[in-house]
């Protein structure tokens, strides 16, 4: 029965998700979405058809020109499988999905690797688009399923926008190339004809047009209007001219489409013959490319609309939704594709935030896919380069051009670098040289970062030990032989060695230290150079005479460092839990030598006795007010004895009043162990305890052998009532010890 129960819920799960897709696609076209949804759906269609005929007259060029048209219908069919199930499956609706152009150059890259002809050269590209997008969605399924997308958003900037960079170089080559212009082939451009310059020249001057109007009015209606202008004109010239349809296309000025041929499908199940197996396993390396150059357009489009919509999208959803349509767009051999920031955005701006939006799109180009090829025979092969080169304008100006005005130097540096490598050398490359370069410049950069968070000495920060004045006197004086620095950030090979030089110059520091205290609190990692720059330093300060006191380091560093240093620098080396404990052990170090080192010259001692007699007198004056002052207040007093280790307070506990140390030494902790106050006799302990019942949040423990006096909240009600002078005394003498042992002033 269990299972059964759990076999049934995934397809409940399916068929709640389809019904509550159609009940909202059918409130939709009920609501004022659907004019804005139909509207932006047909233009985004007629603008995605000439960017398919521009993308596939790229791919499909060369020795597959005469595959033009069937590869203007794989591209077309997979706009139209990745809009609908983005469109259906998004959390963004409205969203719009389709083949980004790094992906669109990264498939002319693997067809212009395939050393074959013919059929068999078609058949094996296809089929290497089929495996490549394919692979791509069954990894962002992987992705999404595994809740790891987020790990993909830490791509650096530098080699992202190199990266879209270099996409629109190359995309402005190919443009160029399918004008007949090689500029990767110096001898073809000085052997090249005048014709081939004159019609070259229609096809730049539209597509910098073009690019010049979109710059100057950024209304996106004009690209299809500037098209189908351009389009009228070029067929009105050529028949102005007297030159025929045929006779455009033998010139090359039109696409040549076989008649009769169809858009769709790219060939028979019998053509899986013509695949060369041995040429398609060379091809590994550029489909793994293709999958990594189309994760990256899947961050950045996704990064693009949370930033222009102010909006947090379900990265690991987006990646299943990707996912499940490039699984199935692979199976019509188109390119891989994602969400497209530019076009998702736009139906936000018009209202149409809409799955119908989408599903108007794929809808049409499916009607274009299905009608046959007669369109394509209308497209003006100058203006789809000139579309082209629009398209990788644009790329270069936002990433390249602009980012100049945005960016620091190093960073933009990086985008120049990964450009230029990956027009002179390819994707692979590029991103290969963006991640070193950008990993350089995050370790030059980082090393420069003082990892030294904090500075001060003994005299400046004492422990929360209650010593007694001559001893304070001691620390007064000597404190400043006691130098703590407290470490932050990662330790590795770029910050390391520079810190161990901060730490070297201060050894040198006047007066010289005798102690010095490193805080690994905030230490995030280490590598194994810091630990050996760190054992360096630790040599060459007891080389020096100064003592290592370590405290806050984690128990991988603690045995990390006892295994580099040897073993009688290890028996020098202080190793303590927190920075209240290092300070006091450097403390009793300090008074220690001290000791020994004048406590036996009459000048010394009398110097200290100087320097104290009047913190003595006011120290003696406190006991005897406290002495008096539980003198007159007895009757009001319950004495207590704590043996060491016992619970004066216990967190969680409710407190039975105010407690009055008359003897011994106790300490205050927090939960985690750390010690906070040190009480010794004189102080009040847990004053607030005597105005009311309450559970205590601190320990307090016994040290030593201690005496207490409780001053329960019913005694102070006696006390204020039968004796309000005393009373006030009290409150006098109990905030006063507040102020001394809790810093308070």
């Amino acid at each position: 029965m269990v299972t059964k129960r759990k076999d049934g819920v995934r397809p409940m799960a399916v068929a709640n998700a389809i019904a509550s897709i159609a009940s909202e696609l059918a409130r939709d076209v009920r609501s004022e979405k659907a004019v804005p949804a139909l509207f932006c759906g047909l233009i985004s269609a007629v603008l995605i058809l000439v960017f398919s005929v521009s993308m596939a007259a790229v791919i499909f060029s060369g020795p597959l020109s005469d595959h033009f048209a069937v590869g203007a219908g794989v591209v077309l069919f997979g706009y139209c499988m990745i809009g609908t199930v983005v469109a259906l499956t998004s959390g963004l609706p409205g969203a719009m999905a389709g083949a980004p152009m790094p992906s669109v150059v990264m498939m002319v890259v693997i067809a212009g690797s395939i050393d074959l002809e013919g059929q068999p050269l078609f058949v094996t590209a296809v089929s290497a688009a089929l495996i490549g997008t394919t692979v791509t969605g069954l990894c962002f399924l992987a992705i999404g399923h595994f809740r790891v997308a987020s790990l993909f958003r830490f791509i650096p900037y530098p080699v992202a926008g190199g990266f879209i960079a270099g996409t629109g170089g190359l995309a402005c080559v190919l443009a160029l190339e399918l004008m007949g212009i090689s500029i990767r082939n110096p001898d073809g451009l000085v052997n090249l004809e005048a014709d081939t310059l004159q019609f070259a020249g229609i096809g730049i001057g539209f597509g910098v047009g073009l690019f010049a109007l979109m710059r100057i009015w950024r209304k996106f209606y004009i690209f299809p209007a500037a098209f189908a202008l351009a389009s009228i004109l070029f067929h009105a010239a050529i028949a102005a001219f007297g030159m025929s349809a045929d006779e455009a296309r033998e010139a090359g000025l039109l696409f040549s489409v076989a008649t009769g041929t169809g858009l769709w499908p790219p060939f028979d199940v019998s053509d899986l013959a013509f695949i060369d197996w041995g040429m398609m396993a060379q091809q590994i390396p550029n489909i793994l490319i293709l999958v990594a150059v189309t994760l990256i357009c899947v961050v950045m489009n996704l990064g693009g609309i949370e930033l222009a919509a102010n909006c947090d999208l379900d990265w690991n959803h987006e990646f299943k939704a990707a996912g499940w349509a490039n699984a199935l767009t692979g199976l019509g051999g188109a390119p891989p594709g994602c969400l497209i920031a530019l076009t998702s955005i736009r139906n936000s701006l018009f209202g149409a935030m809409t799955r119908l939006t989408g599903l108007v799109t794929a809808l049409t180009l499916g009607f274009v896919l299905l009608t046959g090829d007669a369109l394509l025979k209308l497209f003006p092969v100058h203006l789809i380069a000139g579309v082209l080169l629009f398209l990788g304008m644009q790329m270069v100006d936002e990433w390249l051009v602009r980012s100049w005005r945005k960016l620091v130097f190093t960073d933009y540096a990086a985008i120049v670098v990964v450009f230029l490598t990956i027009v002179v050398f390819g994707f692979l490359e590029g991103v290969g040289v963006g991640m070193l370069f950008t990993s350089a410049i995050f370790v030059i950069s980082l090393s420069r970062t003082d990892m030294i968070e904090n500075r001060y000495t003994l005299r400046e920060r004492q422990s929360r030990k209650t010593r007694p004045i001559p001893d304070r006197a001691i620390l007064l004086a000597e404190g400043q032989r006691a130098q703590a620095h407290e470490l932050r950030g990662y330790l590795f090979f770029g910050t390391a060695y520079r810190m161990a030089d901060q730490l070297r110059i201060s050894l040198r520091d006047d007066p010289v230290p005798h102690f010095m205290l490193l805080g690994f609190r905030n230490v995030s990692g280490f590598d194994f150079s810091a630990v050996n720059a760190l054992a360096r330093f630790i040599r060459a300060a007891n080389t020096e005479g100064v003592t290592v006191v370590i405290f806050g380091a984690s128990d991988r560093l603690r045995s990390t460092l006892r295994s580099e240093l040897p073993k009688e620098t290890l028996q020098e080396l202080v190793m303590e839990i927190d920075a209240d404990h290092a300070i006091e052990k450097c403390e009793d170090m300090i008074i220690e030598n001290w000791r020994r080192d004048f406590g036996q010259e009459r000048s010394g001692r009398q110097q200290l006795l100087d320097s104290v007699v009047e913190d003595l007198e006011r120290h003696l004056e406190r006991l005897a007010m406290f002495e008096q002052l539980i003198h007159e207040i007895e009757e009001y007093l319950e004495p207590r004895t704590y043996s060491p280790g016992d619970s004066i307070v216990a967190p969680g506990v409710p407190r039975e009043g105010m407690q009055l140390l008359q003897d011994g030494r106790a300490s205050q902790h927090d939960a985690t162990g750390n010690r906070l106050i040190q009480f010794s006799a004189g102080d009040v302990i847990e004053p607030g305890s005597a105005f009311g019942p309450s559970a205590a949040e601190l320990a307090t423990i016994a040290e030593v052998q201690c005496r207490t006096l409780l001053f329960t909240p019913a005694a102070k009600e006696r006390l204020a009532r039968t004796d309000p002078k005393r009373a006030l005394e009290l409150y006098e003498y109990v905030l006063a010890n507040i102020s001394s042992t809790r810093g308070i002033g």
